[in-house]
């Protein structure tokens, strides 16, 4: 059902889709180091609390889309990128399927990441 996963080595890019349109083809919304820490958690602010995730999609609409502010974490394991979902709500899909909760899933370039009804698009793993 998911495919082997890539690399871990270089810069994870991420790029937010707004209504089936990348929102700018040019550049990343997201560039996440992936040798550098071992988790990412990726989330959204709010008024409401104090907590803030390492990826944070607040000025992207995440409240409106359902996004946790908790709501999954990118992890490095065996020199793969994975997803996991942290029990979130609105759930977390890589191309429309749902995942698990607390079950790592890898990511691979082209992949289309789900968090509720927010899409990222997983671009590539580009050199540092």
């Amino acid at each position: 059902m998911f495919k082997q996963g890539m690399q871990a080595n270089g810069v994870l890019e991420l790029r937010i889709i707004r209504d089936g349109v990348l929102t700018d083809t040019r550049a990343p919304d997201y560039r996440v180091p992936a040798p550098g820490v071992e988790a990412y958690v990726i989330g959204r602010t709010d008024n409401n609390s104090s907590y803030e995730p390492d990826i944070d999609l607040a000025l992207h609409g995440a409240q409106e889309r359902g996004v946790s502010r908790r709501h999954a974490v990118l992890v490095r394991y065996k020199g793969l990128v994975q997803i996991i979902d942290l029990d979130s709500v609105n759930g977390t899909f890589i191309n429309s399927k749902r995942l698990s909760p607390q079950i790592p899933y890898n990511l691979n370039s082209g992949d289309r990441l789900s968090l509720a009804n927010l899409d990222l698009l997983i671009t590539r793993m580009a050199e540092k």
